[in-house]
């Protein structure tokens, strides 16, 4: 069968699997909506949904605008706050982890009901998500033409499924790299870094970015992200006092200690902590450790070679994932714009001889996030996949040049 035949056959199916693809996504959403729908609808069917992450973002903001600061990093108080605002989180554990500048990003939704609060939270999520997988499609469009395919992928992207569930804050950091990439590719590095300070909500998943900026004397960057923490302390401070910071310095070495127990659902721990979890306590610190040298070791490679921007930054996005001590599966969702860049530089013609087990690497992926595969096989399936679609990348980047000079010697 000839090249063009296989193409032909290749689109074919594609077009065959787009209806049973949008059947897929019209079901997800549509047991999504009724499952929301009725935890806000009728109090005391399926609490489990109904109390979401975002009751204790909910609290935080009520405590950040009445500016109770004190209650705001006090276990027992914290959990009367909770019983108080959203009485049906009886039997649910929120520690205080969260920086203060968490609190007063919520402190606008404190006028409005918990019902009504998450709604908004919700609307927002999904428009956000929306505007940034749009504008991060929009340069790589001509080696993803297929534009239906590609919002019916991020749409039924399990982890955004459960970002919006859960009324979790990670679409500030998936919006934190957005905002960044578009600095970056316009050159604007302070701008870059002051986006990539937004991180600081989540600081866990700054890791990798630190390593290259450090590594890579990106300086520029490195003021633009002290910049951005310099501006949210200062709103902080303005609004909830020095007491804030000094309860979150309190608070945050016993979280530390007990990082474990916050993971009450292991089977949703998507990082390289979910793998050396399994080994015995004496190794699995030193192989988390390890592995998550050697993830940095692979991102540091791709940030410094001459690939495009958004794939070498879609490197260190997967990376922050995988060495994040705490990524549960709604945080999975900033890959989304990995996946859609790594997808778009394996369509070039000089990665066709990767391309295809890319794609068999990302259909697992989308697998291993829906099924969990942790209580099936005790083994975290997705967080090896991420892992070699991080070499699978970093292999077609360093034979990219190679190709090149090849195709302009052919040329000449």
């Amino acid at each position: 069968m000839s090249i063009a035949d296989g193409l032909a056959s290749r689109m074919k199916t594609v077009r065959q699997l787009k209806p049973r693809q949008i059947i897929l996504v019209v079901i997800l959403w549509t047991v999504a909506l009724v499952v929301v729908v009725i935890g806000v609808s009728a109090r005391g069917v399926m609490p489990a949904v109904r109390v979401t992450d975002f009751a204790h973002f909910y609290t935080l903001g009520h405590l950040a605008s009445s500016h109770q600061v004190s209650t705001l990093y006090d276990k027992a108080a914290l959990r009367d706050a909770h019983l108080t605002l959203v009485p049906t989180s009886r039997g649910y554990d929120f520690p205080p982890l969260y920086p203060p500048q968490v609190a007063m990003l919520f402190a606008p939704l404190s006028g409005l009901s918990y019902e009504y609060a998450l709604i908004v939270w919700n609307v927002l999520t999904v428009a956000a998500y929306g505007l940034i997988v749009w504008s991060a499609w929009k340069p790589v469009s001509k080696q993803l033409p297929n534009r239906t395919l590609v919002f019916t992928a991020a749409v039924a992207f399990v982890p955004f499924l459960s970002l919006v569930l859960t009324g979790q804050s990670t679409i500030v950091i998936l919006g934190a790299f957005w905002a960044g990439w578009l600095a970056l590719e316009r050159k604007r590095r302070l701008l870059a870094g002051m986006a990539f300070g937004l991180l600081a909500i989540k600081p866990q998943f700054g890791i990798p970015l630190a390593v290259v900026v450090l590594a890579r004397r990106e300086w520029a960057m490195l003021g633009g992200a002290l910049l951005s923490v310099a501006i949210q302390a200062s709103g902080v401070w303005l609004m909830l006092g020095w007491e804030a910071f000094e309860g979150f310095a309190r608070a945050l070495p016993i979280t530390v200690r007990q990082v474990d127990a916050l993971e009450s659902k292991p089977h949703l721990s998507h990082s390289i902590r979910a793998l050396t979890q399994i080994a015995p306590d004496v190794i699995a610190v030193p192989l988390w450790v390890g592995l998550a040298v050697a993830v940095l070791w692979y991102t540091a490679r791709v940030w410094r070679s001459e690939a495009p921007m958004r794939v070498r930054l879609g490197a260190v996005i997967l990376a922050s994932v995988l060495v994040s001590p705490h990524t549960m599966i709604y945080d999975v969702t900033v890959i989304a714009l990995s996946l859609l860049w790594f997808g778009a530089f394996m369509q070039e013609p000089a990665q066709r001889e990767h391309s295809v087990s890319y794609w068999k690497t990302v259909h697992g992926l989308f697998a291993a996030l829906a099924i969990q595969t942790l209580d099936i096989l005790s083994l975290q399936v997705s967080v090896l996949l991420m892992a070699w679609l991080l070499m699978l990348v970093t292999r077609a980047v360093f034979e990219r040049p190679a190709v090149d000079d090849t195709s302009r010697a052919a040329a000449a």
